[in-house]
């Protein structure tokens, strides 16, 4: 029972806009999100693949997929002002600080420790080239390196934008404790993420940052030599490879997708002892498995529609709202870019942060 806290929370918080003040929600008329047709497409074309697959899956395979999106909705009908909005980016800061903070002491603690707490091997507590993987309050390293990363690319625009500010100040040195955090978890892809959105903030505004994104790769690069030749190791690259290779054969024999939920979380939650789960560790490749090129193509246009939103957003606002919205403009570009090596919008709390970002730059 206590496992749906997470759904009881965004189901009391969107039924709260209902029942609030009228003063509080949004006005009528406003003008919707672009990326709005693409999103209803990939919906209307994912309950058609529900209906087909039907039961379990079908239920496991729109949750996963779309449950988090009433989150924005929420935002959506009840829009934050900004007082709320700055107190979103304090509570990105600090639960961020805490979390990075965290993952470096389990690594003074070492595996044995968290196992004697409880923690389990294999699931918890994981390990690349014999060294401890950071997952802080979380339960795996990914999803660990991944919200700190999108803390970083949320704080940094708006601290550089008032760095006199008390706050930002405090983010601002505290940033090397961020990036170890993220070193801590050795998630590569969070790197990936992150190198994009600082480059895109510094092309974009911020020429701060195209300095100091060099000087950030020089200490990650000169580390021990044995923890370098880890994190850039190519197998993990190779092996998933090898498994969208092997999955291209099913998808050529079925051009509308396996259905919904036949791959990824979904189906490794519905497997069996001995059933096979293929679990293609690439968003982009899991819409096409599932829902065939339509789907992929549905995806492609709501990532894109969101990124060009934000980023047009941000050319008419000054001051914070404009640095805040640099900031989620940036975290969906790295997102799209991280959904290339992993599955991103199926980790939790990943998906429900970006669609949270995603519906306060929508009303903003």
């Amino acid at each position: 029972f206590a496992k749906g806290w997470k759904e009881t929370l965004v189901g009391l918080s969107l039924a709260a806009t209902f029942v609030c003040p009228l003063s509080t929600r949004g006005l009528r008329g406003r003008r919707l999100p672009r990326w709005l047709p693409a999103l209803v497409g990939l919906l209307v074309l994912s309950l058609l693949s529900a209906l087909t697959v039907g039961g379990e899956q079908a239920l496991l395979g729109m949750k996963v997929n779309f449950f988090y999106m009433l989150l924005a909705l929420a935002v959506w009908r009840a829009p934050l002002d900004r007082r709320e909005r700055d107190r979103l980016v304090s509570i990105f800061m600090i639960v961020g600080f805490v979390c990075s903070v965290i993952g470096l002491l389990q690594q003074v603690v070492g595996y044995a420790a968290l196992n004697n707490l409880g923690y389990q091997y294999n699931t918890t507590i994981r390990f690349s080239g014999g060294f401890l993987r950071s997952f802080s309050t979380f339960d795996q390293p990914f999803p660990f390196a991944l919200y700190v990363m999108i803390v970083l690319l949320i704080g940094i625009p708006i601290a550089l934008d008032d760095p006199k500010r008390l706050r930002n100040k405090l983010f601002l040195f505290a940033t090397p404790i961020y990036l170890l955090g993220i070193l801590s978890a050795f998630v590569r892809s969070a790197w990936l993420g992150l190198a994009i959105g600082l480059l895109y903030l510094g092309f974009r505004r911020y020429r701060a940052l195209l300095a100091f994104i060099p000087l950030a790769f020089v200490p990650f690069l000169l580390v021990a030599g044995p923890i370098s030749s880890t994190l850039l190791s190519s197998s993990s690259l190779q092996a998933r490879t090898r498994g969208w290779e092997g999955a291209l054969h099913q998808i050529q024999t079925h051009p509308f997708g396996l259905g919904i939920g036949s791959a990824g979380v979904v189906a490794e939650r519905l497997a069996t002892v001995t059933s096979h789960t293929y679990q293609p560790d690439n968003y982009f490749f899991k819409a096409l498995y599932e829902l065939g090129p339509l789907g992929l193509w549905m995806l492609v246009l709501l990532l894109i529609g969101m990124f060009a939103s934000t980023r047009l957003g941000a050319t008419r606002e000054t001051g914070f709202d404009r640095a805040l919205l640099e900031g989620i403009s940036s975290v969906v570009l790295a997102s799209m870019a991280v959904s290339l090596i992993a599955s991103y919008f199926e980790i939790f709390p990943i998906d429900l942060t970006v669609w949270l970002l995603v519906g306060v730059a929508a009303m903003m």
